[in-house]
């Protein structure tokens, strides 16, 4: 089973790399035998792919996820490790702070998963990115996620998206505000850096001089169905709802392209 599916992998029509890297539902067989009965894998990028499909019909290059990211998450540091979810690399308990497996996962399962899921992404996505620096100047790099409600008891009413460039240290303010501007004309509330500034992927790609790394968040309510949402696994959208938002996020993304400054080698 390949960890990942790399699109336009030899198109460089735009110095755009788009990542999903919380999008996947695969799970190994072993990791599915270690789980509790009751485990929730809660909080996945639940159909993102289908929403941006349109991505990949433009031409841009797009790395998708294939694996779950309770395998292991690519979206933080290797060496990261602690009992929340956002502290480490290979989660012990789900985004709700349940336990996962009845017994802690041995160091070698954690070295292995790293190996076989976490390390191969990575490296497929440096190269990708390595592969426009030869066509252009500047890339860009846009990092998809999506959320239910804001983490850690966050009493803010939570915005349409969230986009997050570590305060406009991985990408510059322009392009957040172009972001910002974009979607705001489409009629979503938008939050900069609250509560996602960013995860591991925007922080590493981002100290690049040549990279410009942000973190796109949109809710759940906004694209799969107008309710609030639990700890849950999700299996369908409303299709209304996620049509009218594709056609949206279509032209916003038109738009962001249009004014995106484009410089050749």
């Amino acid at each position: 089973m390949n960890p990942f599916t790399i699109y336009n992998e030899e198109k460089n029509h735009y110095p755009v790399v788009v990542s999903l890297p919380h999008s996947g539902t695969w799970i190994p067989r072993d990791m599915r035998s270690r789980l509790r009965p009751e485990a929730v894998l809660a909080n996945t990028d639940w159909f993102l792919p289908e929403l941006y499909n349109f991505l990949i019909e433009k031409g841009f290059t797009v790395i998708e996820n294939q694996v779950n990211r309770y395998v292991v998450d690519p979206n933080r540091e290797s060496r990261m490790s602690g009992a929340d979810y956002q502290e480490t690399v290979v989660y012990q308990q789900n985004t709700f702070g349940n336990r996962l497996y009845a017994e802690s996962l041995p160091s070698k399962v954690i070295t292995e998963r790293l190996a076989n899921y976490y390390w191969p992404y990575h490296q497929a996505l440096q190269k990708l990115i390595d592969q426009k620096t030869q066509y252009f100047s500047k890339v860009y790099l846009f990092d998809l996620h999506s959320f239910a409600e804001y983490p850690n008891n966050d009493a803010a009413e939570p915005a349409d998206f969230v986009i997050g460039n570590q305060e406009d240290q991985t990408a510059s303010a322009d392009l957040r505000e172009l972001f910002t501007d974009s979607l705001e004309a489409a009629g979503y509330s938008i939050s900069n850096n609250h509560p996602f500034c960013g995860g591991f992927i925007t922080r590493h790609y981002g100290q690049q001089a040549e990279i410009e790394a942000l973190q796109l968040e949109i809710r759940y309510n906004q694209y799969i169905q107008q309710r609030s949402f639990g700890e849950e696994e999700l299996t369908a959208y409303d299709p209304e709802l996620f049509s009218t938002t594709q056609e949206k996020l279509k032209t916003i993304f038109e738009t962001i392209l249009a004014d995106l400054p484009i410089e050749g080698v």
